[in-house]
Parts: structure tokens; sequence; C-alpha cells
């Protein structure tokens, strides 16, 4: 699926929380077969060590008067548990087993070094070998695998997920003979860890496991309290295994068009100073190393100053984790004393690269090509690579007006 698919899958992780059993039951009610999800099942009891026969039953309940699909997964227990690299090593086998695409495969393995790295933050080993007991039981991959597996054949592969703060409940929770509050130290861990917000909800009760966790942060492009625009197509509700006071315990899944802006966007700061006594030299020199450091761009604007001086306005557009450094070498570069931060969204086209093949000079060179694109992923504009003129011109000794004149008509098939 391509990433200007304009549709969008809605989470909606309040009140009632995130599991692995609620997403596999939502997807279910989407449209997702049970059979797809008993051949992962399949797959695992034949790629995990140490596991017996796993069992997947699918059957209709009520979580308070909403209808949903409740997903029971069994598995007979040879081990009680496994270290975090036996885990993943096995998922890795699952993936190539079920075929999963790209997307698939890189939304599983993640899921799981997710859940590991949290069990390695709480417990204070290596990832790799760290003990788990509930995360380490074949339950775990089925849900993981199972959701990437439903999404591919729900055809929602490459879609944009938002979700709702996730609802933890509060009280207490039990595992490994401890009791300890919600929401359980892993699921505190990858929300931290993912600045992923998070509400109480209004059970007494763990509403987020690990594994429902550490999937929605995989899938997951934005977070919100605000509900966004989108015209519903699909609706899916997915049970939790219990019935609570107050709270239906399901999760729901809406799947539908957008009708935000189909760019995708970014959040950049663009940082500014004002210099009046700097020569063109230095500012040359401070423009070279910011370029050389992480900047996106450098833009040098001549201006009156106060009392009719000349100066320039250096802006420098940045990554938000740049800014910092960026600053830094301004200010030590130029010698000014103060740097401006402005935090900005930006609007950014789909766009790819190709290349195409041009005669310059009786040889043949490569000439890559970016090519930016609507939402339907049409052509809207095409850019030769400069660095690649370049490079042919100091091979030749044409210009590069000349060059560019040269490949024009080879943009042609690039746009097709």
């Amino acid at each position: 699926m391509k990433d200007y698919d304009n549709r969008l899958g809605i989470i909606d992780a309040s009140p009632s929380g995130v599991s692995g059993d609620k997403y596999l039951g939502a997807l279910l009610d989407l449209g997702g077969r049970a059979e797809s999800l008993r051949k992962v099942a399949r797959v695992v009891a034949e790629n995990l060590p140490g596991t017996g026969d796993v069992s997947v039953k699918v059957r209709r309940v009520e979580r308070g008067d909403l209808g949903a699909q409740l997903v029971t997964i069994e598995s007979e227990k040879r081990v009680e548990q496994r270290k975090g690299i036996q885990i993943l090593s096995s998922a890795r086998k699952c993936v190539d087993k079920l075929g999963l695409s790209e997307w698939g495969s890189k939304f599983s393995l993640s899921t799981i070094e997710t859940l590991l790295d949290a069990e390695s933050k709480v417990h204070g080993h290596s990832a790799s070998e760290v003990e788990l007991q509930e995360l380490g039981s074949a339950d775990t991959l089925v849900d993981v695998l199972g959701v990437a597996y439903l999404v591919e054949s729900l055809k929602l592969a490459g879609i944009k997920w938002w979700c709702s703060p996730i609802s933890v409940g509060g009280g207490t929770t039990h595992f490994s003979n401890r009791t300890y509050p919600n929401p359980p130290p892993a699921v505190a861990e990858i929300l931290r860890k993912n600045h992923f917000a998070m509400e109480r909800g209004l059970a007494n009760f763990e509403l987020s496991t690990p594994t429902g966790t550490a999937i929605t942060v995989n899938l997951v492009s934005k977070y919100s309290e605000s509900y966004p625009s989108v015209k519903p197509e699909m609706i899916g509700y997915g049970a939790g295994a219990r019935n609570l006071d107050g709270v239906a315990n399901a999760l729901r899944l809406t799947i539908g068009e957008s009708m935000e802006a189909v760019h995708s966007h970014d959040e950049i700061v663009i940082l500014e100073t004002n210099l009046d006594d700097v020569s063109g030299e230095v500012i040359g020199r401070a423009v070279e190393k910011l370029m050389a450091s992480g900047a996106r761009d450098v833009t040098i604007t001549p201006v009156y100053m106060k009392k009719n001086r000349p100066g320039h306005v250096i802006s420098v557009i940045s990554a938000k984790e740049d800014a910092e450094t960026l600053a830094d070498i301004l200010m030590a570069e130029t010698g000014t004393l103060g740097v401006r931060e402005l935090p900005v969204i930006r609007h950014i086209s789909p766009r790819r690269i190709t290349e195409i093949n041009v005669k310059v000079g009786g040889n043949d060179h490569r000439i890559r090509v970016k090519l930016s694109e609507d939402h339907k992923g049409r052509i809207v504009g095409s850019k030769l690579e400069y660095e690649d003129l370049r490079r042919i011109s100091d091979q030749t000794g044409m210009s590069v007006r000349d060059i560019q004149k040269i490949a024009k008509p080879g943009l042609e098939p690039a746009q097709t």
C-alpha cells in the first residue's frame, strides 16, 4: 500500500484500553477470517520451541450493549519461560513462513522488540537475555503476528492509524505472584519510551496489556484527544475477556476516508539570527558547517537594520532534535548572542526517486530524478538530482544547463 493512501484507521483506546485479543476480535469484526488466524496459530506452534498445540476460538459476545468478537487463544505450554532472543528468533521464522510483506515483517518484529525492550528496562537485563513468562508464551506471538496477517488480508497495510490516549485502568494488577499498580510496569515503560499519552479510564482493573500497548505504538502515526475528520466505511469491535461494570470492555476500530489534507506532515524548527557586523566569508563558513551538521536548509536574506545599517538574517531549517546543536554552531561561527527558535509544521508531498539513462558526449550516464506525486499517485513534478548533473559536468566539461536540456526528454518515461 502506498504512503498516499487516503484511508485512515481509528483506534478508540479509551475508555476500555487495548490488548492483543481485542485487536484480533476487532479485525475479525471488520471482515478478517478466523481461518487466517488459525493459520497463524499453526505456524507459531511449529516454530516456537517448547510449544504444543495452539488453538483459536472465536465467538460473538456482548460487552455492555455492544456485539463484539471475542478471540480466545489456548496453548499447550511445555516450558514456563523463554529468553528474549528465542522469542525474536521464532518471530522471524514465523514472518517468513506466513509470507508477510515488508510492512507486516517490519511491524511484527518491531512490536516484539518493543516488548523486549520494555521488559529489559523493567527487569534490568539485556533484551536478548531477559526471561519472559506471560509475554514469552505462544499467545503473544499469535497476537502480534495475527494482527499483521489480518491487517494485510484486509488490505490495510500502510494506511495511517490515529489513536486516542490509552486507558490503562486503576487499582492493581497481579502477575509473577506479585501485585503492581496499574498500568503494569511494561505498559508504563512502553508509553514512556514512545512519548504516548495515557489516561486512567473508568475501571479499577487492568485495561491495557503490554502486548496491546506495543501493537498500538507500532501501528499509530498520530495520537490526539481530538477526533480526526473521517468518512467511516467499516467498523469493528473486539471484546475483552471480562465484562466490566460501567465500561463496555471492547476496542473499536474504524476504517474510513480521511477528510484531512493528503500531505504528510512533520514538525521542524526554524532558527534565525540577525547579523550586521559579520563578513561574507564568516557567513559562508557558518553555512558550510550548518549544512554539514544536519541542517535541512540555510538561507541568507539581506535586510536593513536599526540606524539604516545593512545586515543579514540567517534562517536555518532544522529537525527538532538537531536544533540545540545547530544553534550552538550558529553562535560559535558568527558571534551572535541570540538565536530565535520558531516551531513550525511542514506539509510534504509524497515523493520517490527513480533513475534515467542519458547519453552525453557519446557516453551513457545515470541521473537520479526526484518525482513528486499527488494523493492518487499521479506525477505532478520532477527534478533532476543536481549532484548527478554536477558529476557529469565535471566529467564532460559541459555546463549543467546543457546537460539538463539533453536529459529533459528522458523525464517523460520516468513520469509514467
